[in-house]
């Protein structure tokens, strides 16, 4: 059992050390004063109140007008989301189009991007969702980003809110992103989000769209990510930017974190990237074993002076990685809301594990699994 327990946080702590380097290896984008044209897509379902703020958000961006469409992918909403989209298009200094889904047996956040990206007239897309918002740059970041050799460029994206439980929101997407972030870097990706997310159009129709994944609802990012990558190897960079920083808020209860943590890891069953797969068994063995480690010191069977300082290894090691990409994005202080983290996590990521393969979720008042 102790040889077993050392051999797992040996690997954790390597880990997150090699995670932690790897952050702090990325290059940061350079203004280039590039002068590219983008096609903005925004698919939404039911954001009638949040589809206004975003909307103006993009209005208030620091790029010029004519450079920039803004297309919003209506997916059979039920609300006013596509009325007061049409509203707004004479009011707003904004190239704005509404695009309605009309087939029913095409609906979904996916065939919603697809019809944007075929409506689109520019070659550079750009991808958000409408609960979003960002600063006045977010447009011009990616302009530097962008060069003739890249295809794809993964933005980062921050949890806003107040309280503990959204500090720990905060914390956990911090590490998510930037564990992303290190992989696309190291050509070995692992996720990224489609709320902050650049693509070339061409890239996109070469390698079939969603076609390949349009049986699980969610996904559209990182399997675009995944077949861009082993398509056109090279040509993928993260934005490390803080100008591209993309914030969306906080659950404020826990079963809708619930729900949409489910919704995220029902993907990973689908992945064909046999590296991801191992990856997300590794880990979750690496919490049940550090559990088990614990109940054992509760029961005598394991020291428990030897537990807590395994403990303490994870948290440092952990806090070392998270800190930085947390306050790159914005983030307050990290260290007691990583320490509840740490409490909690490996619940966490136990009942995440099982729920995905076994649990059912809603997304956008539709239910899936």
């Amino acid at each position: 059992m102790m040889i077993l327990i050392t051999a797992f946080t040996l690997l954790h702590v390597l880990f997150y050390l090699r995670l932690a380097q790897g952050w702090r290896k990325i290059p940061v984008v350079e203004k280039s004063g590039n002068k590219i044209s983008f096609s903005v897509i925004i698919p939404v379902r039911n954001e009638a109140t949040n589809i206004q703020t975003i909307l103006k958000n993009l209005e208030s961006q620091h790029y010029p007008k004519e450079l920039f469409e803004v297309i919003v992918i209506d997916d059979f909403s039920e609300d006013d989301t596509a009325q007061i989209v049409n509203q707004l298009i004479p009011s707003l200094n904004l190239n704005l189009r509404l695009v309605q889904l009309s087939d029913p047996t095409k609906q979904g956040k996916k065939h919603a991007l697809t019809a944007g990206v075929k409506a689109a007239k520019y070659e550079t897309i750009l991808t958000t969702d409408a609960d979003c918002w960002f600063g006045e740059s977010w447009i011009r970041s990616y302009s530097d980003a962008f060069g003739k050799e890249v295809n794809m460029v993964a933005g980062p994206v921050a949890i806003e809110g107040r309280g503990i439980f959204a500090r720990l929101q905060q914390v956990e997407f911090a590490g998510l992103i930037g564990f992303g972030a290190v992989t696309i870097s190291e050509e070995n990706p692992s996720m990224c989000s489609g709320a902050n997310l650049g693509f070339k159009k061409a890239a996109f129709e070469e390698v079939g769209g969603y076609t390949d994944n349009l049986f699980t609802p969610s996904g559209d990012d990182e399997f675009l990510l995944f077949n861009i990558m082993r398509k056109f190897p090279h040509s993928t960079i993260f934005l490390q930017s803080k100008e591209a920083v993309v914030c969306t808020p906080a659950h404020s209860k826990l079963r809708s974190f619930v729900n949409q943590r489910t919704r995220w890891t029902s993907k990973w069953k689908y992945n064909k990237n046999w590296k991801v797969r191992i990856s997300a068994i590794l880990f979750f063995l690496d919490y049940l074993i550090f559990y088990g480690a614990i109940a054992g010191a509760i029961l005598g069977i394991v020291d428990d002076v030897f537990i807590t300082g395994i403990a303490i290894m994870r948290f440092l090691v952990l806090l070392f990685f998270v800190s930085p990409v947390n306050r790159f994005m914005g983030g307050r202080s990290s260290f007691f809301p990583l320490l509840l983290f740490q409490i909690i996590y490996p619940l966490h990521v136990l009942f995440m594990g099982m729920n995905s393969i076994f649990g059912s979720y809603t997304w956008k008042g539709r239910k899936y699994g």
